[in-house]
C-alpha cells in the first residue's frame, strides 16, 4: 500500500476580525498567554538573518510552495526579539496585529527622531517584519484609519487638567 502526503503548497494568512470585519487588534487567547507568561517565552539568542532566511526558504519549498513568492517566505521567517520571539511572522499577524502596528508606529517615532540604527540580527528581523507587514492590504487599510483617527489637542501634553479646567475660556 502506497501512502501519499499532501503538501499544502501556499499557506495563507488568516487574519482574526471582529463582528464587522475590522481587523482585531487584541491578542489571541493563545498570544495572551505567551504575554503574561514570561517563562514560556523564547529566551535564546537571536540567529542571523541569513540563516532565517535559508529556514524559511527551506520550510516553504518542503511544502511544496513557492519559493520565490516573497511574503510566503517572509511568512516563514522566525521572530527574533520580544515577547513573541521564536514565533513565526504569519503566526503574529494572526495572533496579534496590535503588537505589529505597535512596531510599525515605534518604528516611524524613531525614524522621525532620527534615532532608528537599523543593525544586528534584532534590527534585521524586524525590518523583515515591518516588509512582511506592509506587504497586506488589511494592515496597510488599518495603518490608514488609526493615523485618521489622531486627534491632537492644542498646548495640552503639559497642562493638567486643573489647569485645562481653570482655563476652559480657551475653548477646551
Amino acid at each position: 500500500m502506497k501512502v501519499s502526503v499532501i503538501f499544502p503548497g501556499k499557506v495563507k494568512v488568516s487574519f482574526r476580525r471582529g463582528p464587522t470585519g475590522y481587523l482585531r487588534q487584541d491578542p489571541s487567547v493563545e498570544a495572551k498567554r505567551i504575554k503574561d507568561h514570561p517563562d514560556l517565552q523564547d529566551k535564546s539568542a537571536a540567529q542571523n538573518e541569513d540563516r532565517v532566511k535559508d529556514n524559511a526558504r527551506s520550510v516553504v519549498f518542503m511544502r511544496g510552495g513557492d519559493i520565490s513568492d516573497k511574503q510566503e517566505v517572509l511568512g516563514e521567517y522566525v521572530l527574533q526579539f520580544g515577547k513573541y520571539k521564536g514565533k513565526l511572522f504569519r503566526w503574529l499577524a494572526e495572533n496579534d496585529v496590535g503588537y505589529v502596528i505597535y512596531l510599525i508606529k515605534k518604528v516611524r517615532e524613531e525614524e522621525r527622531a532620527g534615532q532608528f540604527k537599523p543593525d544586528g540580527p534584532k534590527k534585521n528581523s524586524l525590518l523583515s517584519l515591518l516588509q512582511y507587514s506592509y506587504s497586506f492590504q488589511e494592515i496597510k487599510d488599518l495603518l490608514l484609519y488609526l493615523d485618521s483617527q489622531v486627534v491632537t489637542l492644542p498646548d495640552c501634553p503639559k497642562r493638567t487638567w486643573r489647569d485645562v479646567w481653570k482655563r476652559r475660556d480657551n475653548g477646551f
